[in-house]
C-alpha cells in the first residue's frame, strides 16, 4: 500500500510541475502579445498623425509651424485643426483634422523619446520652412516587416525609418 501512495504522490507532483510550466509559458506569451499590441497602437497613432499632417499640408501648403519640438497629445498639441495645433477642440471648433491627438502609450518604454516636458512622447518638429517634419517615437520590440527597431524610430512625410530622427539627413 505504501508503494501505491508514493506513485500517486509522484504523479501528483509531476502534474503540478507540468501545470506550473504551462502557466509560466502562457504568462510569457500574454506579456509578449500585450507588448506587440501596444506597439501596433503606437504605429497606428503615428500613421494617424502622418495622415492628419498631410491633410494640413493640402489645406495650407505647409506643415504646422513650431519653433521647438512638440510633444503630440500633450499641452498645446491636444488637437490639430487647419490653423495648427491647439490645446483642445470643442464641438464648435472649425477645420478639425484630429479632435484628440493621441498621446504615446508609455507602458513598456524606456523614455528614449522625450520632448516638451513629456516622457515617452511622439515628438514632432517641422523644418525647411515648414515644408517637412519628423516625428520621433519609441517601440518596445523590433517590427521586422515594417523595418522598425526596438527603441527610437522616425516618421517623415516619406514614411517611417528605423533609428532616431535626424534633420540633417532630411
Amino acid at each position: 500500500m505504501t508503494d501505491q501512495k508514493r506513485i500517486n504522490l509522484i504523479e501528483i507532483l509531476v502534474v503540478i510541475a507540468v501545470i506550473g510550466l504551462i502557466g509560466t509559458l502562457a504568462a510569457v506569451a500574454v506579456s509578449s502579445a500585450r507588448a506587440n499590441s501596444r506597439d501596433a497602437v503606437r504605429l497606428s497613432n503615428v500613421r494617424q498623425m502622418q495622415s492628419a499632417l498631410e491633410d494640413f499640408f493640402v489645406a495650407r501648403n505647409a506643415y504646422p509651424a513650431s519653433t521647438e519640438v512638440v510633444a503630440l497629445g500633450f499641452g498645446l498639441a491636444g488637437c490639430l485643426t487647419t490653423t495648427g495645433f491647439q490645446t483642445g477642440c470643442d464641438p464648435t471648433t472649425e477645420g478639425v483634422l484630429v479632435r484628440a491627438v493621441p498621446p504615446a502609450i508609455s507602458t513598456g518604454l524606456s523614455g528614449l523619446s522625450s520632448c516638451g516636458g513629456a516622457a515617452n512622447a511622439y515628438c514632432y518638429f517641422p523644418f525647411g520652412e515648414d515644408s517637412s517634419y519628423v516625428i520621433q517615437f519609441e517601440l518596445e520590440h523590433t517590427i521586422s516587416l515594417a523595418k522598425l527597431n526596438k527603441g527610437l524610430n522616425c516618421a517623415t512625410p516619406e514614411g517611417m525609418t528605423a533609428g532616431p530622427c535626424s534633420i540633417a539627413n532630411e
